[in-house]
Order: C-alpha cells, then structure tokens, then sequence
C-alpha cells in the first residue's frame, strides 16, 4: 500500500471517541486499499469468506444449469436459467460493493435491475408450467385471481379490485405490471447516474433539496406494483403447479428479495439513523452497514442457491394436465408431461386389415406423429 493512503487512514484513525464521528469520517468513502488497511487482518478474512462464497454461487449455478440444460423441456430451459442467475449475479454484486465501498450505489442499481428482470422471468415461467396463457385460462376456468392482497390492494383500496373470472386481457395486465417495473428502474438508473455526476444526487440522503428521495418514490412505487401483480400470479398457480415443486422454487426466490431490499430499508432507514450502527473511525456507520449488509447477503444468497439447486434439478413434467379430454391429442393423451395410451377408435371390432394396408397405415401415423 502507498505511503498516501496509510496517512489517512492513520489520520482518520486517530479521531478520538471523544470527538465522535466528524464530518470527515461520515463523508470518508475508502478505496478498497484504504478499506483493507483500515480493518486490517479482519478484513483479508472477511475478503476471503466472500470470495469463497461467491466462487460456490458459481459453482452452484454451473452445476444446476447443466442439468437444466441435459434434462429440463426445451420450453422451461431459457427461463429457467435466467431464473437461477438471481442468486450469483446478486451476489457479484455484494461481492464488489463489499470490496469497492464508493461504487455501492452503482450495483446496488445493478443489483435491483437484474432481480427486476428475474422476476418477470418468473412470471414467464410460471406461465410456462401452463403451456401458455391460453392453456393458464383454461385451467383456471370459473376462478377469480387474487388482487385482493398486499402491498397495492389492501384495504380500502381492495373495493376497486377486480372481481370477474380469469380472462386474458386480466393476465396481460399483470404482465405489462410486472414487466414496467425493469423499465422504469432502468430509466431511473440512468438518471440517478446523470444526477449524481451532476452533484444533485447523494445516496441515502433524504433532504427534499436532494434527488434521492424522488427516485426513491419513483422506483418505489414501479417496485409495488410489480411485486402486487407478481404475488397475484404466483398466488393464482401455487395450488396448480404442486407437480413443479412450485412453493419451494417461490420461496428461494422471494426470500431474495426480503434479503435485498427490505433488510437493506431496514439497516439503512432504521439502524443508521438511530445509533445502532457504531462509528469506528475511520469506518463510518454508512460503510459499517453497507460490510455489514453485503456480508449478510452473500452467505444467505449461497444457503437459497442450495435449496434452490435442490428443487430445480427434480423431474418435473413438461406441462401442468388440464382436466380430463381437455387436452386430448389425436394419438394419445398428455398426462404428468407424457403420452399416455390413445382412446379407442371407433373402428374397433372391425376386420384386420391386410399387410398392405397395415404398412400404409403405420407409414401415415408416422408422418402425422408429433415429435417427443
């Protein structure tokens, strides 16, 4: 390390509790060097933890896409590795933010934006167990989905919900809701980025005169609406689709929200303001709770991944059964994602025919046969 940054890290160390946090070491964001010489051998073992746990996200991820890949439908592959890249690319994203103090806001962007579209991915693949929107209509025939529920539709607002049957243009709507919420928070990204190199933009400060506090309400607000629609359909299917190990699946990956984004309201909005979180120059209560929350994240995300590994590699079917002869194909019935015997053919009890004709008849099935 150079001799610049051993100096102000021993200056800054040599505040006095007595004097509590100055301003300086509240506005002391440190490089990564500043960072590891500052908490010393702690912060090579803690470095090293998060290493590890980053290099078993990847391990965990390559293993299961594999099997995804060899044994997974073609229809669920692509969705449902995109599905499973929450839990390392989130964790890249704690990884560096643990190292690169001063580049937290900028993966934390990263890191809401790519859950974001993991959770339309989801919601993709959920609709993917159905076989479609068509085949998800169908099967939820005379039933009414649940918009009444939290966070946008709780009460009085419920009143408002919608009450009719599964339609359609009711499972478009909450597609267009979930998928607005990528958009918006990519657009915001790029303003937040603009505004910061600007000077109007300080993370976590929340004065009126500051531009945080209005992205934050705008991301917010994308943020509600999104999880409302997303919470409607998966409540919608859980029943439905016991056969793809659903709730499990929905468990790990909701769990990774609660982990990013209320644990962060909860240390960023509560903690800090209160005290809980100490002052220990020259590590600031904000970089003490960013290590503290990135930390945290990595070694929860690395236990979802797990479980999350252990249910996506079971046999599931191609697609969820509809009700009986609902879903009749000419040579078979589809049941648990196989073809099941073909019903009898009217033509029973009628003579052989010759070779000849038995020849014509299996060179015509097997031409009009789907492919398996």
């Amino acid at each position: 390390m150079n001799e610049t940054t051993t100096e102000i890290v021993n200056e800054l160390t040599n505040i006095t509790s007595e004097a509590g946090c100055t301003r300086e070491v509240l506005e002391f964001e440190p490089s990564a060097t500043e960072f590891l010489e500052a908490l010393g051998v702690a912060g090579w073992v803690l470095l090293g933890l998060a290493t590890v746990a980053f290099v078993t996200l990847v391990g965990l991820l390559v293993d299961t896409v594999r099997h995804v890949v060899r044994h997974c439908h073609p229809r669920h592959k692509a969705t449902t590795c995109v599905v499973l890249s929450v839990y390392p690319v989130i964790g890249l994203c704690s990884y560096l933010g643990l190292l690169f103090q001063k580049a937290n806001m900028f993966l934390d962007a990263t890191a809401q934006l790519w859950f974001a579209l993991c959770m339309w991915q989801f919601l993709q693949l959920t609709l993917s167990y159905f076989g479609g929107e068509s085949r998800f209509v169908r099967k939820m025939e005379g039933t009414v989905l649940p918009w009444k529920g939290p966070p946008c539709c709780c009460w009085p607002c419920c009143i408002c919900c919608p009450k009719s049957t599964v339609i359609k243009p009711q499972i478009r709507m909450v597609k267009i809701l979930v998928m607005q919420h990528p958009w918006v928070q990519l657009i915001v990204s790029i303003f937040q980025v603009t505004l910061w190199i600007e000077g109007w933009y300080t993370h976590m400060d929340m004065r009126p005169n500051n531009a945080y506090i209005y992205i934050y309400l705008v991301t917010t607000t994308s943020f509600f609406f999104g999880l409302w629609a997303f919470i409607v359909g998966f409540k919608a299917s859980l029943r439905q689709l016991q056969e793809f190990h659903y709730t499990p699946k929905i468990v790990a990956f909701q769990l990774t929200l609660v982990f990013l984004r209320l644990q962060a309201i909860i240390v960023n909005s509560i903690l800090v303001p209160s005290g809980a979180i100490p002052c220990l120059p020259p590590i600031s209560p904000k970089v003490f709770a960013n290590t503290l929350l990135n930390s945290l994240l990595l070694g929860q995300l690395v236990i979802l991944s797990v479980l999350a590994r252990h249910y996506y590699k079971m046999p599931t079917p191609e697609i969820v059964t509809l009700a009986k002869g609902a879903d009749e194909k000419k040579n078979g019935v589809v049941s648990n994602g196989s073809l099941a015997e073909a019903p009898a053919s009217p033509a029973e009890g009628m003579p052989a025919p010759s070779a000849g004709g038995n020849r014509e008849a299996t060179r015509l099935l097997d031409d009009c046969s789907p492919e398996v």
